[in-house]
């Protein structure tokens, strides 16, 4: 891919706003721990995640805006 190319990737808007997070800062953002957030993926009950490469426990990554649409998703309006 040549520079220019490149450049204007990093600089659109939807790449300027997504951050990969690794578990551990994906469970401080939202409040949980690495191992709820471990269990939900296994589970496949949490939010969406990357895998960088199979079978290595550390290439797992959250984009923040799909951390931010699961959250989004688990807002309950009170009953009236």
């Amino acid at each position: 891919m040549n520079k220019a190319r490149a450049s204007s990737i990093v600089e659109s808007p939807s790449a300027v706003r997504r951050q990969l997070m690794t578990r551990g800062q994906a469970a401080e953002y939202l409040g949980v721990s690495p191992g709820t957030l471990s269990r939900w993926a296994a589970n496949r009950t949490g939010p969406p995640f990357i895998k960088l490469h199979e079978g290595e426990a550390g290439s797992v990554r959250y984009p923040s805006d799909l951390l931010d649409a699961f959250v989004e998703s688990r807002i309950k309006q009170p009953k009236s």
